[in-house]
This record gives C-alpha cells, sequence and structure tokens, in this order.
C-alpha cells in the first residue's frame, strides 16, 4: 500500500526516503522505519534464514519478538534510527542504530538472504552513516560474531578504519564515520558499477515485449514490432494486444502475463490512462525495464504530472527501470543485439556515435541530421520526459564501451548537475562528449518536477561544463559539425592552423577569423584555379610536410561549371595522411554543412566540409579547446595536513546548537568564531576591533599596532570605490583622528555603527573570494577581482570544490579583470602562487563542511609576496542527508 505524505507522522524524516541502484542494476528504496511496518518486519524476519538470523541476534530466533518490533517502529530518528531497504512493497533489508554516547551510535543490520551480495548491506550502511553525521554521532560501534565475517567485510570495504578487538567470543568493532577521500572514493565505484549494469540491462534486453501492437495500419505499436523483426534484433519480440492476432508474422498474446517469457523490457505504446495498470501487470510478469512511448504526462500540465508520479513510483517501488514517458525509444546497432526500436522513419548507418536525447522531436531531428551526413550511431536513447534514467546513467555505460568513440547529448534539463559534472569529467579523459544544453537561462527542469534550483548565474554553469572537459554548443546543427570532426579527424594537436585556399577573399576571411578564435596561423597561402583542383592539392601536400602546420582549413569557391568531384577527391587524399584535422569551407551550390565521403558512411578520414568560414572555425576551435583541456594537467586535489577538521567541524556543531534546530535555519558565524574556524584552515584574517568614537580608534590602533586602516563594514560598501567609507595608511593618532572626523561627516548613522580598525596590510589588489553551497551543484569556490565593475559585469571565475593546484591557477585566470594582477600597464605583479594556494584551502573547507553556506573573503589583497584576507563572512546551515556526498540516491524530481 502506498503512504502518503499525510499518512506519515509529524516528526518522520522525509528527506531520508530515497531510490538506490543495487550492484544488480535493479532499484530499492530507501526509507525511515515507520509505525505501521510491524507486519511487514513479522514478514522479513519470517524470510530470513537461521544462520542470518543468529548472526544478528547471536540465538536462533524462531520469531522476531514483538518487543524488537515495538523498539525499532518507535524510533525517534535521532538517537534510535531505524532505515528499511524495501522492494515492492516488501522489506529486503534493515539497518538501525542507537546512539550509546554523544558522539557514538551502535549498529546493527540485516539483508533478506535472496538479496545479499546485491549491495543493500553497504547502502544500508551509508544511509546510516550519514544520518548519523546529521545527528552529531562520529563513530559507530557493533558486537558481531567471529564467523561473521561478512559484516565485518562491509564495514572495511566501504572504506571505514575498523578498529577490532575479541572478548568473550565476541568481537567489538568501533569505526570512525567521518567523510574521508577513501570512502568517498568507494561510494563513487560502486555508484557507477551499479549504474553501468542497470544500463546494461537496458540496452541487451533478452526479450522484449510490445504492448499496443495490432496489425492495423496505423498502430504505432505494430510498426515498433516491424522495426524490430526487420532490424534483425538478436532477442524475442513479443507482441501484446487484447485482440491478438498476427503482426509481421508474430504471434500476439493478449496480456503480458501470457508472454512465454524470458521478457527484459516492455514497449507500451497505449493511451497514457491505461499505462499504470499495464505497468502493475509488467511487475508481476517479471520485466525489468519499461519503456513508456505513451505521451499526455507532465509535458501537457498538472494532471498529466500526476499522472508522471504515478508511473514513477510504480516503478521505483518495483524495482524497475523507467525509460520515458513520452520516449521516442531505444537503438543499439551493436550486432549481438540489432535493436531498432525507435519510432523514426530514418535512422544513420552503423557506426561509432552514441546519442543522448529527450524530447521525441529533438531526437527524430537528430537522427535525420545525422542520416544527412553520413554520420554513422552504435547507441541512442531518448528518455522523452525523464521520469527516471538520466543521461549520466547512460554515461556510464557509453563511457566503457569499446565501440563508442563519441557521445552526443541535446539536454533539454540536467536532473542532478553536481553528479554529471563529475561523471563528465570522468568520461571526458576517455572519449569526447558534446552537449547541446537548452534552458540555459531558465536552469529548466520538467514540468511538474520538485528540484532545487541552482543558484549560480547561467555563465557559470556553462564554465562549469566546460572545466568538466564537456564540449557545449548552441544549437542541433553545431552538435553536428562538431560530431563530424570529432568521428573522422584527429584531435587537434596543438591550436596551430594553416589556411589554404584558391579565392584570396575567403582565405583572408578565414585566417583572420581563426586568430581572432586564438588560433595560432601558422601558414596562410592563396593558389590559382587549377583543373581537378591540382594545385590546391599539391600545395596542401607541400604544406603538409610542415610538421608545426597544425590543422587544415581549405577554402575553396567553386565556378558556376564546376563539378565537386575534383575538389572532394583532393581533399580525401589529403585527409587520408593528415596527422591534424582537415576541414574544408566550400562556397557551391549545396548550401549547407556535410561530410565528404568515398561512399554513404561518413568514417575515418571523411572531411567535414562548411558552407561558411564562421561555422568551420567555431567548429574547430571547440574541438581544440577539447583537446587543450584533455593534454593540460589535471593535477590531484590538494590537502593539507595542517587543516584542523576536528577542530572547524566543533565550532560549527558549537554555534549550530545555540540556533533553531531547523535545518532550513540560517545562521550567520563570526568575531571570533569565524576567525577560529579560518584557522583550521590555514587561512588568517587580519585582526581588526570596532570602534564608535575617535578616542576608541586611536585605543584600538594601539592595541593592534601601527599602521592602520579605518573603514566601515557595513554591506552597502563592500564593492564601492576604495575611498567612500575607507581610509588606508593613517599612522598616527592625528591622521586617524581626521580621518575618522571626515568620515563621520559623509556616512550616515547605520554605517557610522559599523566602523572599524585593522592592521594595514601591503599595497596590491582587492580580490574577492567565495565558497558556495550550491543546491544543484554543490561546493563551489568563486573568484574574481573586487570592486563595483566586476560584481556588476558578473566577471567572476567558477570551480566545483575541491581544487587541485592546477584548477586553482585556472580559476585565477578566469575573470577578465585578472589580467590585473600579472602586472597589467607596468605594476608590481602579485603573488599568484600564494593566491592558488588560498583558493585551495577554501576548497577543501567548502568540501569539508557541508553545513557552509556561504563564505566570503573580501578584500583578499594580494600584493607582491603574499595574501592578506582583510574581511570575512560566514553562513551556516545545519546540514541533513540531502547535503551528504557520501550516499547514493536517484533523483525523486517527479
Amino acid at each position: 500500500m502506498h503512504v502518503t505524505e499525510a499518512d506519515l507522522p509529524e516528526d518522520y524524516p522525509g528527506h531520508w526516503d530515497a531510490d538506490v541502484v543495487l550492484s544488480d542494476g535493479s532499484v530499492c528504496q530507501i526509507r525511515a522505519v515507520r509505525p505501521d511496518d510491524g507486519e511487514l518486519l513479522k514478514q522479513f524476519h519470517s524470510q530470513l534464514s537461521e544462520k542470518t538470523i543468529y548472526y544478528r541476534y547471536f540465538s536462533p530466533y524462531d520469531d522476531l519478538l514483538q518487543k524488537d518490533i515495538e523498539r525499532l517502529i518507535a524510533a525517534d530518528h535521532y538517537d534510535r534510527v531505524g532505515i528499511i531497504a524495501n522492494v515492492g512493497g516488501q522489506i529486503i533489508g534493515v539497518g538501525q542504530y542507537d546512539r550509546v554516547s554523544d558522539n557514538d551510535g551502535e549498529i546493527a543490520f540485516m539483508v533478506r538472504d535472496d538479496y545479499q551480495g546485491r549491495g543493500v548491506g553497504s547502502i544500508l550502511l551509508e544511509y546510516l552513516a550519514a544520518v548519523a553525521r546529521e545527528r552529531g554521532i562520529r563513530r559507530f560501534v557493533a558486537d558481531v560474531l567471529p564467523g561473521n565475517r561478512r559484516m565485518v567485510a562491509t564495514f572495511e570495504r566501504a572504506g571505514y578504519r575498523v578498529a577490532q578487538e575479541l572478548d568473550d567470543g565476541i568481537v567489538h568493532l568501533a569505526f570512525e564515520i567521518d567523510p574521508t577521500q577513501e570512502i568517498g572514493e568507494v561510494i563513487v565505484r560502486r555508484e557507477a558499477r551499479s549504474e553501468y549494469q542497470s544500463v546494461w540491462r537496458i540496452m541487451h534486453p533478452r526479450g522484449i515485449a510490445v504492448i499496443g501492437a495490432s496489425n492495423s495500419g496505423d498502430s504505432l505499436g505494430g510498426a515498433l514490432v516491424h522495426r524490430l523483426v526487420r532490424g534483425g534484433y538478436r532477442g524475442r519480440v513479443f507482441p501484446v494486444h487484447p485482440d491478438a492476432g498476427v503482426v509481421a508474422g508474430l504471434p500476439v498474446f493478449r496480456t503480458i502475463c501470457d508472454v512465454p517469457g524470458p521478457v527484459d523490457m516492455a514497449i507500451l505504446v497505449i493511451p497514457s490512462d491505461l499505462v499504470e495498470d499495464l505497468a502493475a501487470e509488467c511487475v508481476e510478469a517479471g520485466v525489468h525495464v519499461l519503456v513508456v512511448v505513451s505521451s499526455g504526462y507532465s509535458e501537457t500540465g498538472r494532471k498529466g504530472a500526476e499522472l508522471q508520479r504515478k508511473l514513477v513510483r510504480i516503478v521505483r517501488e518495483s524495482g524497475l527501470r523507467l525509460v520515458g514517458p513520452n520516449s521516442l525509444g531505444l537503438i543499439n546497432t551493436d550486432p549481438r543485439v540489432k535493436m531498432n526500436a525507435v519510432l523514426s522513419d530514418r535512422l544513420p548507418p552503423r557506426g561509432r556515435i552514441a546519442l543522448y536525447t529527450q524530447s521525441a522531436p529533438l531526437s527524430v531531428a537528430a537522427l535525420n541530421r545525422l542520416a544527412d551526413r553520413g554520420l554513422g550511431i552504435a547507441s541512442s536513447c531518448a528518455t522523452g520526459n525523464r521520469g527516471d534514467i538520466s543521461s549520466d546513467e547512460f554515461m556510464r555505460l557509453w563511457g566503457q564501451d569499446s565501440q563508442i568513440n563519441v557521445i552526443l547529448m541535446y539536454l533539454e534539463n540536467i536532473a542532478d548537475p553536481n553528479k554529471f559534472l563529475r561523471v563528465a569529467r570522468s568520461l571526458a579523459g576517455m572519449k569526447p562528449l558534446v552537449v547541446v544544453r537548452s534552458g540555459r537561462t531558465s536552469q529548466a527542469f520538467p514540468l511538474g518536477t520538485q528540484a532545487r534550483r541552482t543558484q549560480l548565474p547561467p555563465a557559470a554553469v556553462d564554465e562549469l561544463l566546460s572545466s568538466a572537459g564537456i564540449i557545449a554548443v548552441d544549437n542541433l546543427d553545431q552538435m553536428m559539425d562538431v560530431a563530424g570532426l570529432l568521428s573522422c579527424q584527429p584531435l587537434p594537436p596543438d591550436r596551430d592552423v594553416t589556411v589554404v585556399g584558391d579565392s584570396w577573399e575567403l582565405v583572408n576571411l578565414a585566417a583572420d577569423t581563426c586568430v581572432t578564435a586564438g588560433m595560432n596561423l601558422r601558414h596562410q597561402r592563396v593558389v590559382d584555379r587549377s583543373p581537378g583542383c591540382a594545385l590546391l592539392a599539391a600545395t596542401i601536400a607541400e604544406l603538409q610536410e610542415d610538421p608545426e602546420a597544425g590543422s587544415f582549413v581549405v577554402v575553396h569557391s567553386a565556378s558556376v561549371t564546376e563539378k565537386d568531384s575534383g575538389i572532394f577527391d583532393a581533399l580525401l587524399d589529403r585527409s587520408s595522411v593528415t596527422a591534424a584535422p582537415l576541414i574544408a569551407v566550400l562556397h557551391s551550390s549545396t548550401g549547407s554543412n556535410s561530410m565528404i565521403s568515398r561512399g554513404e558512411e561518413s568514417g575515418h578520414g571523411s572531411v567535414p566540409a562548411f558552407a561558411t568560414v564562421d561555422e568551420a572555425v567555431k567548429a574547430l576551435g571547440l574541438v581544440m579547446d577539447f583537446s587543450d583541456w584533455r593534454r593540460r594537467p589535471t593535477g590531484d586535489v590538494v590537502e593539507r595536513d595542517d587543516v584542523d577538521l576536528e577542530t572547524a567541524r566543533l565550532i560549527v556543531e558549537r554555534r549550530l546548537k545555540a540556533s533553531p534546530r531547523d535545518s532550513g535555519t540560517i545562521v550567520s558565524l563570526v568575531g571570533s568564531q569565524l576567525t577560529r574556524l579560518t584557522e583550521c584552515y590555514g587561512l588568517d584574517v587580519r585582526p581588526s576591533l570596532p570602534v564608535s568614537s575617535e578616542d576608541d580608534a586611536v585605543v584600538a590602533a594601539d592595541q593592534l599596532g601601527w599602521p592602520v586602516a579605518l573603514y566601515s563594514s557595513d554591506q552597502r560598501f563592500e564593492t564601492s570605490a576604495d575611498y567612500e567609507a575607507r581610509r588606508f595608511g593613517l599612522g598616527s593618532p592625528e591622521e586617524l583622528r581626521t580621518a575618522y572626523m571626515s568620515l563621520a561627516a559623509r556616512l550616515d548613522s547605520a554605517a557610522l555603527s559599523q566602523m572599524r580598525v585593522q592592521t594595514m596590510v601591503e599595497p596590491g589588489y582587492g580580490c574577492v573570494v567565495r565558497a558556495i553551497r550550491d543546491p544543484l551543484l554543490g561546493p563551489v569556490v568563486a573568484f574574481g577581482v573586487s570592486g563595483m565593475v566586476p560584481e556588476l559585469l558578473e566577471d567572476r571565475g567558477y570551480h566545483v570544490a575541491p581544487l587541485s593546484e592546477e584548477a586553482a591557477e585556472r580559476l585565477i585566470r578566469t575573470p577578465e579583470a585578472a589580467r590585473l594582477l600579472s602586472g597589467y600597464g607596468g605594476r608590481e605583479p602579485a603573488d599568484l602562487d600564494a593566491l592558488a594556494e588560498l583558493l585551495c584551502r577554501v576548497g577543501l573547507l567548502a568540501r569539508d563542511l557541508p553545513e557552509l553556506q556561504w563564505l566570503e573573503l573580501n578584500p583578499v589583497v594580494v600584493y607582491r609576496n603574499g595574501v592578506a584576507i582583510t574581511r570575512a563572512n560566514a553562513w551556516l546551515r545545519a546540514a541533513d542527508l540531502d547535503d551528504d556526498s557520501l550516499v547514493r540516491r536517484l533523483v525523486r524530481g517527479l
């Protein structure tokens, strides 16, 4: 029975609820134990083997004692916590802990025997640890029998350092549960393996049932059956329709339960109001994957969104995966599968490109454009409204598929950008990922979702995509331009380029465009037209002898009577021997971008041909950027031995305990608490003292040491001109008094009430550094030059925390105004190494403390041989499981 939110107790922690992929690719649901779970717990216990019961209770319970049930369902979700793993309305695992001291919790869990070995225990451990951290527990303890090696192994394989002590036949275990890099890496690897397996099952079904397939001429289900059969699908196809009959020579079954099986996938091509009941029948029939082609869901409004929520709930509760609804279908051209399950009349040839799209019209358009250019496809999925399966899960599979060289994605929304960037970064090191991301200004989500939205500007999100090695393009045509170049030409070895052609005007235009795009022009050559473009081909061959010629942009303007075959042969001949990309700009009769190939299919050595110089250089520049990204060192995340994480956590916990328990409350961290927190990470804020009069200012200066600065900390002046509310280099009481009177005459009472005196720092450049806990992207470090104009123009750089030294250096170079720091205009250059070190430490702080919502260091003065933090502000919020990166979960947006 589905329990609604209204049925739950007021203190029920609904934010713990999650859907998680198991190691076999199926899905289980994680939730807190509820008062109505008594009968389910009895049923769960009755399905356990004697061995499992003995290892848990150290004795052979025949029945789960009522007091044990009452104890578990009476959990207060704070000092006593129970977590349940559930599939199809049945409990498959139970985990619990009881607080035994302020910092310790005693943990225990059991997994149903038929689900042991599928990763249920490790998932329960992840969630119990995350909940315990949320509740202030820092260590787990447990008692196990010596023979229960599986329990001990669960803790150790999760990355925990387990202390063991044998006493009177019982092994006492204890381990810290604070986040570590090792634990995080274990979880990422497990998540990757599980999601790979899940999507592999989707793309390699042994049997497919098409529900709604009839032999009527307008049956979409019947059309899908014909496509599967004509395409040579290697598995079995089962048409399903109440009227029975025959479709494509195959017998039609009246219901899915009549199919002899096995049926791994069911494709539903029926009215949306029938899908819910038939999805439930598919669950009973043992189907693993539903592909819902039917429309009428969240794309139509609130009523459709509610239908979609019900469908997703049925699928997730039953452990299935869902492609759709409103999906165009799937393609796998692997000769061992040969699955053509898409409603598109035209398909590209078999090749080495993978395509992920969402809405059906865009999927059809992408497939048509690939076919137009002869670019072959290996695999494709159109997820429609993306009720369940998402882009990052397909990246797991395609990244490991040796038959795929290039991945194309048209993303109308990103389910979990933080995870997407993490997966994309690892993928881009193996093969190119080209992404069209629409909805960039609104950060769009499917209608009806309740997902949190990013707080960062669209340009920042684009910057983060680029830093992950993603080739971001503006539209579908640009995606095809880049795909053709990546599929058929080598990656550029550098940013060098040679422009050659038989039109003086076009060669000059191409050369200027290349230089403007940041390329290094090695050669620029104009040749006379000749029959069959022989002279042009000979010139290209001559220039290819230069190992530093770089990529080639060949420009040709055909005469009215000229046929294309001559230039085509010349380009293909020279492309076959090039070690760098060779592309063409052809001003001819076609007027569109295309691929020049010797046959119908565009393979290695085919030449991308563009109608305009701008399109050609844009595509080449994007591929050069990707090649640059792949060549540059990524570096390891900076870790510092002098970081005092324990003290930092204690400071945060004490501050939050003094505030309301509500996890949504934002509280400031100020004064000595903030100073001590930053000091834990080697970030020393220059001391300052509040003053309310001239005399106070002089006393403060004597205490801090001369010379000093006098300023108002009013936030209104954070980005104002330096002199408006600040005075610097005050070396005597007289100068300080005069400065105070000057500011008192021009500032209002609110600004005067926030006057401070601070020790002076060396002259340098003012910068602003921020650590932001974004609801979607997680911890992000932002950097820019201080001042009103950079703030107004949003001239900032962004990078997901933590940072490597190389990432910190690139972040410093990102803002346009950052050129000032390198000695622009003959000024003294700043200490960029010290600034990079500061950014790395801020990145560690942002990563380690999920409670930190916002940290601003402004200004950070960077001078000739160091940096000085003059002011800091921070805001905290009690972290919950949603902030914990050490748990796996599927997005629950619908």
